[in-house]
């Protein structure tokens, strides 16, 4: 890095303002001394970011922004709190982070931009189903090429394919104005959603892929630079772009590997008696294989997992590789054996008969502490019930309703069958009156019944935010037990977390959401309102007040669309992805816009923030008996449950049903 010195960033922009580039912009803003700007086609998306009700839910993550965008780095009930007032409360004189809809001002004012959008699978043409669908990545290069009026490096963020850098620095090398020259960097982004905020704070790695030519090193340090403000130097690691671009679908597609491994052993174990659990606990203690990603389950999900394994199956064809190509794609089907599988259990336990038998669905997202439902196993399972005819109740505590009509929908369900068969309720126990099986999907805390522990412990010691030079420690740690808000402060040792009495954290507040058109200066309101009790399957995608939004005319030259959406929908149907908002307040695209051809823009509120632990003797009384319940997550005392007269029935475990006896 010496031979190279680096080039002065002062000023970052993001392009895009996903799961990726809103958490990661918010933290390199709060750890340095960058001021970054993050923008986006969608109005309404950088409307939510601009207010308390961010689009994103992820743990620590509106904290952090409103302490840089806002300049308000803790509310005054926790400067009043003990481990507030002992820190050091240096923070920044003025807002660091911003977000807006001026994409070429952000572009010609940066030093540095990360291309942050949306790289689905390839739906059309060849590589269709494996390939990834770069339309994104080159209508944000082009965007770049045609405004850039400085030299400027360009990262890529995106999960891309190899070679994409190169294809990259050939658009701007071919569009660029005269005398501006482009860098190009691979750093891929290792975020886990749910600990994202607890990943970009203490990554465990960062990687930044350049030429090793004079310029690409110094673009190379000039990133480093930013990132060395908080991360060690021994954890940023440079390498060429080629394999800066691999890393990251090579770790994905390992971590899958792991979660499809022990899936199959869970089989095994179903039908031999062993433990899943304590099978996969003895692996982990295995220094050469460690305890991370060995929990059986209904199978992975998310936006990466699958969608990175295709691109290494697509890659490996390309290469005439064709028997690697097999070999990785035989995760992606032990992934779907293992739902299919799981189905195939319950049907089996329910008398080999779901027609007209209410199923209550618990969890929707792929995974707690996110709303993200792409490609979460509940998807496909909810789709098998329905097929066999089975009467659905959902809930889950995060994801908006209208985000899972439209999941559904999209996965070829018949929107009438929805209406007759499916509701998505405001409660668990809602959703579980009446019910002849519980089938808990997400492994929400709120579901648990298992004891909690006086200490919770948390994987990285003593969570800290630092704003500029000085320290602020959180008083409720990034991965606080959902009920713990509501009882008092936990706060973080080298122990685990311990509760403090006496204090409450005030819940967030939100009037709505102003939303300007910037082509007509039209003013739209979407106000926070108190959603039903609960919604019955009529109610649920069309019986909320609805306002109607004109998409904005922007040339496609802009084309930086949402990356949660694929490319055959309109910028502004994101809003449905967006996670539910510390506020609980989100903007949700009404799924009958596939039925009646209209884009609305549905507010959409929620009441189903997580109050506590499920009582599963309440549940226990509304239900149907016999009493089912399927623990896809493995989090669920079985025995007390069992006690209650439930039949449990698990995921790599023999059941209550396998353990009575025949006659």
């Amino acid at each position: 890095m010496a031979k190279h010195p680096p080039k002065a960033i002062k000023r970052i922009t993001c392009l895009g303002s996903g799961f990726v580039g809103g958490p990661t912009s918010a933290v390199i803003a709060f750890k340095s001394s960058v001021e970054v700007t993050v923008v986006d086609i969608n109005v309404q998306k950088i409307a939510a970011w601009q207010s308390n009700a961010l689009p994103i839910y992820e743990p620590g993550l509106y904290e952090i922004v409103r302490a840089v965008r806002d300049d308000h780095p803790a509310d005054q009930h926790w400067k009043d709190h003990d481990s507030f007032r002992n820190a050091n409360t240096h923070h920044p004189t003025r807002p660091r982070l911003f977000f807006s809809t001026n994409i070429d001002q952000a572009i010609r004012n940066a030093d540095l931009i990360f291309v942050c959008v949306n790289t689905p699978t390839k739906a059309h043409g060849i590589g269709k189903g494996s390939a990834a669908d770069l339309d994104f990545v080159e209508a944000a290069t082009r965007t770049i090429a045609r405004v850039a009026t400085q030299d400027t490096i360009v990262v890529e963020k995106s999960t891309v394919p190899c070679n994409t850098a190169q294809s990259i620095r050939e658009i701007l090398a071919a569009n660029a104005h005269p005398g501006v020259c482009f860098d190009v960097l691979s750093n891929p982004e290792f975020l886990a959603e749910g600990t994202a905020v607890r990943d970009l704070l203490q990554p465990d790695r960062i990687i930044i892929g350049s030429l090793s030519t004079p310029s690409g090193l110094r673009a190379a340090a000039s990133l480093a630079e930013v990132y060395g403000q908080w991360v060690p130097r021994e954890r940023i690691i440079t390498m060429n772009l080629w394999s800066s671009e691999l890393s990251k679908l090579a770790a994905n597609a390992m971590l899958a590997q792991r979660i499809s491994s022990v899936n199959a052993l869970s089989a095994i174990c179903e039908v031999t008696g062993a433990d899943v659990d304590e099978v996969s606990h003895a692996c982990g203690l295995d220094s050469r294989i460690g305890p991370q990603m060995l929990k059986a389950g209904p199978g992975f999900g998310g936006s990466c997992f699958q969608k990175d394994i295709f691109n290494i199956v697509y890659l490996s064809e390309s290469l005439h590789l064709y028997e690697i190509a097999d070999y990785w794609r035989a995760i992606i089907d032990m992934n779907e054996h293992q739902k299919q599988r799981f189905t195939k259990r319950i049907i089996s336990c329910l008398y080999n008969n779901l027609a007209g038998k209410k199923l209550a669905v618990l969890g929707f997202a792929f995974k707690k502490d996110t709303s993200d439902t792409r490609e979460s196993p509940a998807i496909t399972l909810v789709t098998n019930f329905l097929t066999e005819r089975a009467r659905v109740a959902i809930y889950d505590p995060r994801v908006p309703q209208q985000q899972i009509w439209r999941e559904l929908a999209d996965n070829g369900c018949d929107p009438e069958m929805l209406k007759r068969n499916v509701s998505v309720c405001s409660s668990a126990y809602t959703a579980c009156e009446a019910a002849d099986a519980v089938v808990l999907i997400t492994e929400w805390d709120e579901f648990s019944n298992k004891t909690v522990s006086a200490t919770v412990p948390i994987p990285k010691e003593n969570q800290e935010i630092r704003a500029g030079a000085g320290t602020i420690k959180s008083t409720t740690p990034l991965n606080t037990p959902p009920e713990a808000a509501d009882q008092g402060v936990w706060r973080s040792t080298r122990s685990g977390v311990e509760k403090t009495a006496g204090f409450r954290i005030p819940p967030r507040k939100s009037a709505g959401i102003v939303i300007k058109d910037p082509k007509n200066g039209e003013v739209k309101t979407f106000r926070t309102q108190q959603s039903s009790p609960d919604s019955s399957p009529l109610q649920s995608p069309f019986a909320k007040s609805t306002k109607f939004v004109s998409s904005p005319n922007h040339s496609t030259d802009l084309l930086l669309r949402d990356p949660n959406i694929p490319p055959e929908r309109t910028d502004w149907s994101s809003l449905g992805r967006s996670a539910v908002s510390p506020a609980n307040v989100e903007l949700a695209r009404d799924i009958t816009s596939s039925i009646d051809g209209r884009l609305r823009a549905t507010e959409m509120t929620s009441d189903s923030k997580p109050s506590g632990r499920l009582d599963w003797a309440r549940i226990a009384s509304s239900m149907r008996k016999p009493m089912f319940v399927f623990d896809g997550r493995n989090i669920l005392d079985h025995g007390k449950l069992e006690a209650l007269g439930f039949r449990v029935e698990v995921i790599g475990k023999r059941g209550t049903t396998a353990r009575e006896p025949h006659s």
